[in-house]
C-alpha cells in the first residue's frame, strides 16, 4: 500500500471539511426561499373600489398647477347726492377703461339716470377689474353687467309685481279735520293723499272748502313684489262727498296714450286752470273791491286773493300760457304775469325769486312752479297775492267759472265705459278701509 506523504493528508482533509460545510448551507438558503414565497403567496389582496366622490386634492396634485380664484369683497355703494359712476370708479380705485367698456353697451343708457340713495355693487378682483356690476334701477328692473372673453355685456331683469285692488273710505272729523289728517286715519299713504287732492283740485279748495261730516272713498291699485310695497300705488277711482255735492273721478289712459281723470259722464275733472295755484295754510285776504288795507287811509279794491303760506312754498302756474312779465317794482314785488290764450289772465305778486328759466316770453304749463311765496312789495308778511282777469276785468278766483279741458271723444265713450264700470260699482258699494276687492294682474291694468 502506497504511502502518502503527511501533507498530502492534511490538505486532503481540509478540502473535505471545506466541501461538507458548502453543501449544508446551501440546503438551508434554499429552504428559506422556499418559505418565504410561501408564506408570500398564502396572503389575500384587497380589491380595488372606484370612489363615488372625487377625493380632495393634495397639494401634490397636478390640477393646484390652475390659480384659484380669490376675489376680493363685494363693493355694497350707496350713491349719494352728485355720484356719477366715473366718480364712483375713481373713489373706489375701479379701472376707467372698465367703465367705458361698461358705457359702451346697448343698456348703458339706464346707467344716465343714476340717483341718490340707490344701490351700485361692483366685483372686481385682485386687480381692480371690474367683473360684475348690478343696477337695481327701480323695484321691478335691474341691469347686470358681466365681463366675458368679448368684454362686456349687459342684460335687463324684470320682475312682474302682484297687483290688488283696495278700498279705503274717510270722513272730515273734528279729530281730523283736514284731508291729511283724515286720509291718514283712513289708511292712506302721502302719497295716495297727494294724488287725492291733486284729483279733485280743480273743483275743491281743501284749504278753505272742507267741512265736517264730508266723506270720501278711494279705489287704490296697490303693486307689491315679494309682499313689500313697491311705491307704485294709483287711484283708479275716488269720490269725494263735499258739504253735500258729490265729486267723483275715474281713471282712464286714453287711445292716444294720455291719462286722466273724469266723472262718469266722461267730462274731464282737469280744468284750463288750478283754482288754487299754491299750497296755503289760509286765506289772508280775499277777493274785495272795496277793501281799505292797514297800510292806508283810503280804500283800495282788492282784485285779487292772497294765500299765506311759509316763505319758499313753490307758485304754480294756474293754467297754461305766455309769461307776459316776470319783474319787479315797488307795490308788487317780484311779480309775474301770464296770458292763457285770448281771454284769460293770471298774476302772481310778492314773490321771494321767480324758479328758473321763468322770463317774459317763456311758455309754461298749468302746476308748473314759476316762483316762490316771500314778502317783496308792501307785502307785510309772506303771502301770494293772485289775480284772475276775464277779457280785462278782474274776476274773484275762488268763484270764478272755470273752463274745463277736453272731454273723452265720443268715439271712446263705450271704451271708456267699459273700463270703468267695475271701479263706479265699487264706490257705490259699502265697504271698510283696507278691503281687497280682487286680484290683478299689470297686464290688465288701466295702464301706466
Amino acid at each position: 500500500m502506497r504511502k502518502f506523504p503527511s501533507i498530502h493528508l492534511t490538505l486532503i482533509g481540509g478540502l473535505s471539511c471545506c466541501l461538507l460545510l458548502l453543501s449544508l448551507f446551501s440546503g438551508d438558503d434554499k429552504l428559506d426561499s422556499n418559505q418565504t414565497y410561501q408564506n408570500r403567496t398564502a396572503l389575500p389582496l384587497p380589491l380595488a373600489v372606484e370612489p363615488t366622490e372625487p377625493l380632495a386634492q393634495t397639494p401634490g396634485d397636478s390640477d393646484l398647477s390652475k390659480p384659484k380664484l380669490n376675489l376680493p369683497p363685494r363693493l355694497e355703494i350707496k350713491l349719494k347726492s352728485g355720484d356719477n359712476l366715473s366718480r364712483i370708479f375713481s373713489r373706489h380705485e375701479l379701472r376707467a377703461r372698465d367703465l367705458q367698456g361698461i358705457l359702451r353697451t346697448d343698456d348703458a343708457e339706464i346707467l344716465a339716470s343714476v340717483k341718490p340713495g340707490q344701490t351700485i355693487t361692483i366685483q372686481p378682483n385682485e386687480a381692480g377689474q371690474v367683473l360684475e356690476l348690478i343696477y337695481r334701477a327701480n323695484p321691478k328692473m335691474t341691469l347686470i353687467a358681466t365681463l366675458g372673453e368679448q368684454g362686456y355685456s349687459t342684460r335687463i331683469e324684470r320682475v312682474k309685481p302682484d297687483v290688488i285692488t283696495a278700498v279705503f273710505n274717510g270722513t272730515i272729523t273734528q279729530q281730523s279735520p283736514s284731508l291729511y289728517q283724515a286720509g291718514v286715519a283712513a289708511g292712506l299713504t302721502d302719497n295716495l293723499i297727494m294724488q287725492l287732492a291733486d284729483l279733485f283740485q280743480w273743483d275743491i279748495s281743501f284749504a278753505l272748502d272742507l267741512r265736517e261730516g264730508d266723506v270720501f272713498k278711494v279705489i287704490v291699485e296697490r303693486s307689491s313684489i315679494g309682499g313689500q310695497p313697491i311705491g307704485e300705488d294709483r287711484i283708479l277711482g275716488a269720490s269725494f262727498d263735499n258739504f253735500g255735492t258729490e265729486h267723483v273721478g275715474l281713471r282712464y289712459i286714453d287711445s292716444n296714450a294720455r291719462m286722466g281723470y273724469y266723472t262718469p259722464e266722461g267730462a274731464s275733472l282737469r280744468k284750463a286752470f288750478l283754482r288754487d295755484p299754491v299750497h296755503f295754510s289760509h286765506v289772508s285776504s280775499s277777493f274785495n273791491l272795496r277793501r281799505k288795507p292797514p297800510i292806508h287811509n283810503r280804500p283800495m279794491p282788492h282784485r285779487g286773493i292772497d294765500y299765506a303760506a311759509n316763505r319758499g312754498t313753490p307758485v304754480r302756474a294756474a293754467g297754461e300760457g305766455k309769461i307776459l312779465k316776470a319783474e319787479r317794482n315797488e307795490a308788487s314785488g317780484n311779480f309775474i304775469v301770464v296770458r292763457h290764450g285770448e281771454r284769460y289772465t293770471t298774476k302772481y305778486l310778492h314773490l321771494s325769486k321767480f324758479a328758473q328759466g321763468i322770463k317774459a316770453g317763456a311758455r309754461v304749463k298749468q302746476g308748473q312752479t314759476i316762483g316762490y311765496v316771500g314778502a317783496t312789495g308792501w307785502a307785510t308778511g309772506p303771502h301770494l297775492h293772485y289775480e284772475f282777469l276775464v277779457d280785462g276785468i278782474h274776476r274773484n278766483p275762488r268763484t270764478v267759472r272755470l273752463p274745463n279741458s277736453s272731454p273723452v271723444p265720443e268715439r271712446e265713450l263705450a271704451s271708456f265705459k267699459a273700463a270703468v264700470g267695475s271701479i263706479i260699482l265699487a264706490l257705490r258699494q259699502p265697504g271698510n278701509s283696507s278691503l281687497r276687492m280682487a286680484q290683478r294682474s299689470e297686464a290688465n291694468s288701466l295702464g301706466d
